[in-house]
């Protein structure tokens, strides 16, 4: 029995106390840590992900999601715009347009967070 008291009381005198500061210093550490994992990240998507913006001779008019996997798509080529139905495995052509869609305006923040993610391009750009 002495035994099982002598090794309860070596154990709580050889654990550390913790300071309130230390642990504040590491919370901030671990938040530091985790945006920094964020970022980096958020750099790899970037470089990796195929670009899928716009460009003067292929755009994406509009878009409309079926289900989580299909979608209707416009897209604007030569200036004639075409209408494809995708899906994981397909792109199908539907029909051509007759009469273009007009290009929907992107509210103001969302033209900012554009600017800032890719600062290369020109997001305000109309068709002339």
């Amino acid at each position: 029995m002495s035994g099982w008291f002598l090794l309860s009381a070596a154990v709580s005198t050889v654990t550390p106390t913790a300071t309130p500061m230390g642990d504040i210093v590491s919370m901030a550490m671990s938040l530091i840590m985790v945006l920094v994992l964020i970022v980096v990240l958020a750099f790899f998507v970037k470089k990796l992900n195929p670009n899928l913006a716009n460009s003067e001779e292929f755009k994406v008019v509009r878009s409309l999601p079926l289900s989580t996997r299909e979608r209707l798509m416009v897209v604007e080529i030569d200036n004639c715009q075409h209408l494809l139905g995708v899906t994981p495995h397909s792109i199908n052509y539907l029909h051509k347009l007759e009469t273009p869609l007009t290009e929907k305006e992107l509210p103001a923040l969302a033209q900012r967070f554009g600017k800032l993610l890719n600062p290369k391009t020109n997001h305000n750009k109309k068709n002339t």
